[in-house]
């Protein structure tokens, strides 16, 4: 399941969190894709990225907010 199909599903549910989608997307991606992983901490940054995708361009970091895109889906 890809990530954006787990997000798709999480966004069905109303008790869906930001832990159960990173959650979810641990279990189905990391060890498994060698696109996905977890970012090393980094003291320096004010906000730690949730998961990091890598592909041939490099790596992008991403911060999991969906309590903020399940407000906003229900608002519009």
């Amino acid at each position: 399941m890809g990530i954006l199909s787990i997000l798709e599903e999480e966004c069905m549910f109303p008790k869906a969190s930001d832990k159960t989608f990173l959650a979810k997307l641990f279990e189905n991606h990391m060890g498994k894709s060698a696109s996905f992983g977890k970012p090393k901490p980094n003291k320096n940054a004010k906000y730690e990225p949730h998961f990091e995708v890598y592909h041939y361009a490099g790596t992008v970091r991403y911060y999991c907010y969906l309590s903020q895109l399940l407000l906003c889906r229900i608002l519009s």
